[in-house]
């Protein structure tokens, strides 16, 4: 039993010894709050290290200073006694310049007899069954459809 307690403590020590060699930290959008996927980090002598999926990094060399970079962010450097567990980076303003759109509208035009001819095959049904009870109702088509025959006959006459 003393032994298995024994061992135990010296896993612990050699873990505790390992991982202060170790600098982790998680890299933040200083916007949005998020973690930042992608990020370099540049280790000052030399080295790089990439952020994983949720923004993680392991430094497991010694370093003088570390500089994270990522596109769409503002680059920040540290030295080792300012480098802490969470860092902030500051989304790059990308601005650009005036934006023209040209365009040529798409030329609509109905001919005549297109018309006349598709209109021939949907012609209203006759018989029993052609009776329309929403016309009863309809005031205003009955006076169109007078204004519709006048304009025919002026248009047949001209």
């Amino acid at each position: 039993m003393f032994l298995v307690r024994l061992f135990g403590c010296l896993v612990l020590l050699l873990i505790c010894i390992d991982g202060s060699a170790q600098i982790t930290g998680v890299v933040f959008d200083m916007e949005t709050k998020r973690q930042i996927a992608g990020v370099r980090v540049y280790i000052n002598p030399k080295g790089t290290v990439i952020t994983d999926s949720r923004g993680r990094f392991v430094i497991s060399q010694p370093c003088n200073g570390v500089t994270f970079s990522h596109v769409s962010y503002e680059s920040r450097a540290y030295s080792r006694k300012e480098l802490c567990d969470t860092i902030w980076l500051m989304p790059k303003l990308n601005r650009l310049d005036e934006v023209v759109i040209t365009a040529k509208a798409p030329i609509v035009c109905i001919k005549k007899g297109e018309v006349s001819k598709y209109a021939k095959q949907f012609k209203a049904p006759s018989g029993l069954f052609s009776f329309d009870m929403f016309k009863l109702f309809d005031f205003k088509g009955h006076k169109h459809e007078k204004r519709r025959k006048r304009l025919e006959k002026i248009l047949e006459d001209y």
